[in-house]
């Protein structure tokens, strides 16, 4: 996820996900390992809740939805390349990392 406080926070190594709302914080950093070959050190969570956009007279013209983020920090040294990933063809189905 690509934000303006994300990619600050990339400095430090820390990356921000937007992932599934059953998925745990171990799921996560077990994809994370399988899917892209790094080391966890951290995984925090966030709740984005939904929001309405409202129109003329009060109307509800859209809804965005709820979503969830994990923000996940890498051990000292490493970093993480999205473009790379390893060839690992089992993954859990709740672990939904969309980047």
């Amino acid at each position: 996820m690509l934000t303006e406080k994300s990619v600050h926070q990339e400095v430090n190594g820390k990356y921000t996900f937007e992932v599934h709302q059953d998925a745990g914080k171990v799921d996560i950093k077990n994809a994370l390992r399988t899917l892209y070959g790094v080391h966890v050190d951290a995984v925090n969570m966030t709740h984005v809740p939904s929001k309405y956009r409202t129109g003329k007279g009060r109307k509800l013209m859209e809804k965005r939805s709820a979503a969830r983020r994990a923000i996940i920090t890498l051990k000292k040294g490493e970093k993480l390349d999205i473009n790379r990933r390893s060839e690992a063809k089992s993954v859990k189905k709740k672990v939904k990392v969309i980047t």
